[in-house]
């Protein structure tokens, strides 16, 4: 392919392809092109430009990155839930009672236990003056219909009685000096109550259709006496340790009458 062919030759031009050089077909008359740089068969060096672009594009995309990667790992965070966009449940309150952060004040003082054994003197001595009040209802024999209600409240009265004693022994008398050994024998006491209560309860039942005046005192009544009795000796044993404790705690003072 010559000049005889009405083409122009060919020449390298380094501003061709954007500046990236090339062949291109020169002016009739124009003198040959100068042979290529022998590179050993390797593509031409890219111009300076052409490399700047490429390293201002690579710093422009990294810097992106960089951006990315902070933008979402600025929600990332070490509590998988809150990653997960939920929200965790409130965590369980830590907050202690009184009585918690100060087992001391739980406890009752002595004055407050004391208190509440005399609180149980006085429902004791009301069944006291129910019991007096039935068993002279049956020694009279008024009525039958009067010494069957006597019955069943000497009935009640013995179940009253276990009531007190359960609940003296719900009690923690710790703090009474020799609280303890007064509650044993205010047990006592109340159980041979109960005991009479109960006995003097059959007492009626036998007392059924009875004239006034000639009640028998048969075994149940004995039973109930002795039992009355046995609780008497408990109540002084009780009233014993208690002078002191109620005279300590200001509390009033009994007998065996008012318990």
């Amino acid at each position: 392919m010559g000049e005889a062919d009405g083409q122009e030759p060919m020449r390298w031009d380094e501003q061709a392809r954007g500046g990236a050089g090339g062949w291109v077909r020169g002016a009739a008359g124009s003198p040959p092109p100068p042979p290529p740089p022998d590179d050993g068969g390797l593509r031409p060096p890219l111009p300076t430009k052409v490399i700047l672009m490429a390293v201002g594009g690579g710093v422009a995309i990294a810097a992106l990155v960089l951006a990315l990667s902070s933008f979402f790992g600025s929600s990332d965070t070490d509590d998988p839930v809150a990653a997960s966009g939920t929200s965790s449940p409130p965590a369980p309150s830590t907050t202690t009672s009184a009585a918690e952060q100060d087992p001391v004040r739980t406890a009752a003082s002595g004055a407050e236990q004391a208190a509440a054994v005399d609180a149980l003197l006085d429902r004791s001595r009301t069944d006291r003056s129910t019991v007096i009040a039935a068993v002279g209802k049956v020694e009279s024999c008024a009525s039958a219909a009067s010494v069957a209600s006597a019955g069943k409240a000497l009935d009640a009265a013995a179940s009253r009685r276990d009531d007190l004693i359960a609940r003296l022994d719900e009690l923690s008398l710790d703090e009474i000096p020799s609280g303890r050994e007064a509650a044993d024998s205010l047990r006592v006491a109340w159980r041979h109550s109960a005991d009479a209560d109960r006995a003097f309860a059959a007492w009626a039942d036998d007392a059924a259709g009875c004239t006034p005046g000639q009640v028998a005192r048969g075994p149940s009544h004995t039973r109930g006496a002795d039992s009355s009795a046995l609780a008497t000796a408990a109540k002084e044993d009780f009233l014993l340790v208690w002078a002191g404790i109620a005279e300590q705690y200001g509390l009033p003072a009994r007998d065996a009458t008012r318990i």
